[in-house]
């Protein structure tokens, strides 16, 4: 028999939305705030899809909040996993490790190229993802390193200046999760985390504040679900 899947997305802060939601009725966060590092690809300024982000410049209060509110709707022996850069890593672990406990600094070696001083620096070929605990919970599946090997998204496809790869986003899901559990994100970006979150049958709670990032995360997530209701059929 098919699952009925629950998926709410919300245009607008994510920090009003979850002050709607209950405690403790959340199952997982994967989550991409805002880095705080206000930036914008310099080759693609003129295309709508890279703008400037959101709430990535003086952003901190923002994170404090979100962390705060994250841990209030997280139910007890639950994970959550906060991507963030290298260049404010200490503000961000100083702050998730305020509500959870940390267990690893996750690296995504992506590969390929990156940003900043080209010739006078090592290639930024990875990102970090904070992974800790509320509470106690097992991670699933086969022990891994925590360094997470996923091609980043080509260029040419990408929608959203710091896409995450569906297929990484559902490594994390499958080892913090079970079917029909929820998932929420703050910070959809181009619906990766929703669309990873759909085609494992997890539900999902996403929020976007730029109305464009939104429609194209809703359209992403959609189209997941509707690909997953026509296996079932």
């Amino acid at each position: 028999m098919k699952r009925v899947k629950v998926t709410d997305l919300y245009y607008g802060d994510c920090l009003s939305k979850m002050q709607t939601m209950s405690d403790s009725s959340i199952d997982l966060i994967v989550t991409d705030p805002p880095y705080l590092m206000d930036y914008q690809s310099h080759k693609r300024t003129a295309t709508p899809q890279f703008a400037k982000i959101a709430g990535d410049v003086d952003g901190h209060q923002l994170i404090k909040d979100y962390f705060a509110e994250c841990h209030r709707v997280l139910k007890q022996n639950t994970h959550i996993y906060s991507f963030c850069s290298w260049h404010h890593v200490d503000f961000f672990k100083q702050e998730f490790e305020k509500h959870f406990e940390l267990k690893n600094i996750v690296i995504w070696y992506k590969g390929g190229g990156g940003i900043g001083d080209l010739e006078g620096s090592y290639i930024t070929d990875y990102e970090f993802a904070l992974f800790g605990h509320k509470g106690r919970r097992t991670l699933q599946g086969k022990r891994v390193g925590a360094v997470l090997k996923e091609s980043k998204v080509p260029p040419a496809t990408m929608v959203h200046a710091t896409e995450k790869p569906v297929k990484l986003i559902e490594r994390m899901i499958l080892a913090s999760s079970n079917k029909g559990d929820v998932v929420f994100d703050g910070f959809m970006d181009a619906g990766s985390h929703g669309m990873a979150a759909v085609r494992n049958e997890r539900d999902f709670i996403g929020c976007e504040l730029d109305k464009n990032y939104f429609d194209i995360a809703s359209k992403r997530i959609e189209s997941a679900s509707c690909t997953l209701d026509a296996f079932f059929a």
